[in-house]
């Protein structure tokens, strides 16, 4: 009679215990080819398509940024005064001080003058 012979594994091996050695990494694989679709097809649909133009020709020929929807914004001129700033204008007229920038072409650092034009929304 032959002794049972004993096959010992390694603390670093282990026996198959599944038909599929490889499921695990076709698992994980799986689940990041998944996320990275579903991603880019929520990128895909959630993006806008077909709008227009962001911006509006003003009579003078300008393009300003749509503040809101499709209603025409009518403009008013305000001459800087000592003291003014552009966060301040910006706060009396109800728009932030980037829009008011962006209305009037200012570059930064943003630098007003005593007795300069600048347009702001009329009706505040």
């Amino acid at each position: 009679m032959l002794p049972k012979s004993k096959i010992r594994l390694s603390r670093y091996l282990y026996s198959q215990t599944t038909p599929y050695p490889r499921a695990h990494s076709w698992l994980k694989w799986g689940a990041l080819t998944a996320a990275i679709v579903l991603g880019f097809g929520i990128y895909l649909f959630a993006r806008p398509t077909g709008e227009k133009s962001s911006k509006i020709t003003l009579p003078s020929g300008e393009q300003v940024k749509q503040i809101l929807g499709e209603q025409e914004i009518q403009y008013t001129t305000y001459e800087i005064k000592k003291g003014d700033t552009l966060f301040n204008l910006s706060q009396r007229h109800g728009i932030s001080w980037q829009t008011l920038a962006e209305i009037n072409s200012l570059k930064e650092p943003y630098i007003l003058k005593i007795g300069q034009k600048i347009r702001v929304p009329a009706g505040k």
